[in-house]
This record gives structure tokens, sequence and C-alpha cells, in this order.
């Protein structure tokens, strides 16, 4: 007749080291993947921009405080790049966003 110590020492299962050992890894790799992926999606992209646009839009703010005088941020469609005059300041946006402008036909003076 089996004892018990016989008997639990058949029993299958996973210890508590090796459940540990398997959540370390799993967490390793998305501590290395996840922001891979995230970095490389869509919405990151936008959000690069949309930043990009923020901090130029507040650094003409800025100097045009600073100096008292009129600034102009300029977008260039076809390199990606927000310019500061008369600082000349410049600001990259990410290569891979496709820049449109949409602008009216007229401006009406009031």
């Amino acid at each position: 007749m089996p004892t018990s110590s016989a008997r639990s020492s058949k029993r299958g299962g996973y210890t508590l080291a090796e459940l540990l050992v398997a959540l370390v890894i799993i967490a390793l790799t998305l501590a290395i993947v996840g922001p891979r992926l995230y970095f490389s999606s869509d919405a990151a992209l936008a959000d690069r921009a949309v930043r990009s646009f923020e901090s130029a839009a507040r650094a003409a703010r800025a100097e045009a405080r600073l100096s008292g005088s009129d600034t102009v941020l300029t977008v260039n469609l076809d390199t990606a790049v927000l310019r500061i005059e008369p600082s000349g300041q410049e600001f990259r946006l990410p290569e891979q966003l496709a820049l449109t402008a949409t602008v009216a036909e007229a401006e009406l003076d009031p």
C-alpha cells in the first residue's frame, strides 16, 4: 500500500519557482517588445507630430513675447520642418508623416 508521501510526489503541476521564472520571462519580453510596437504605430506617429507642433507654437509665442515683435511659424510641407522667423529655430516632424494643407481661396478683411 502506497504511503501518502509517495502519492504526493506523483502529483503533476508547477512549483512556485517555475511560475515566477515564467512570469519574469513574459515581463521582460513585454518590456522589450512593447515600446517598439507602440513607437512604430500610427498613434505614436501622430502623438510625436502633435508634440512637435505644440513645441514650435510655444517657442514662437515665447520668442514674440521676449522680443516684443511679430514672429512667424512657417510649415514646410515638403521637408516636414517647422521654422520660426526671425530666429530661424527649426522643429522637425516625423519623416513618415504625410502633410497636406487646406487653405482658403480668399482672405476677408474685417
